[in-house]
């Protein structure tokens, strides 16, 4: 994430794209897992982090392209929906590693594919 910020505000297009790809890239529901580890990992985790998390991937998706179409503003609005799902996820579900998130009070759709534009996404 800081990398693509970097690459954001230098006008970094090709960084841009090349950050969101990797960072849509890296779900690891897509990642070489068995049907065994996926049914485990699904197991594991709450239903609501598996959606946040691939909202997340979702909207990196959605920065790559804006960095291939050097559509800056795009990159800006993508990014700040991307750093709303991390704080959501770190704040419903790691508050132990980020303690400074704890007990916050949070905008409702922060996370969620509560809006059109993020429905959108799933459909590039």
């Amino acid at each position: 994430m800081q990398a693509a910020y970097s690459a954001i505000v230098q006008g970094n297009h090709g960084a841009v794209a090349q950050k969101g790809q990797a960072i849509h890239d890296s779900f690891i529901l897509e990642q070489s897992l068995t049907e065994q580890d996926r049914r485990d990992l699904k197991a594991a985790v709450p239903q609501k982090f598996l959606q946040i998390d691939q909202r997340f991937h979702r909207l990196a998706a959605a920065l790559a392209q804006a960095g291939r179409q050097k559509n800056t503003r795009e990159q800006v609005d993508v990014f700040n929906r991307m750093t709303e799902s991390c704080v959501a996820c770190h704040s419903r579900y790691v508050t132990d590693r980020f303690d400074g998130l704890q007990d916050q009070s949070l905008p409702q759709g922060w996370g969620h594919d509560a809006d059109s534009e993020d429905r959108a996404l799933t459909h590039d």
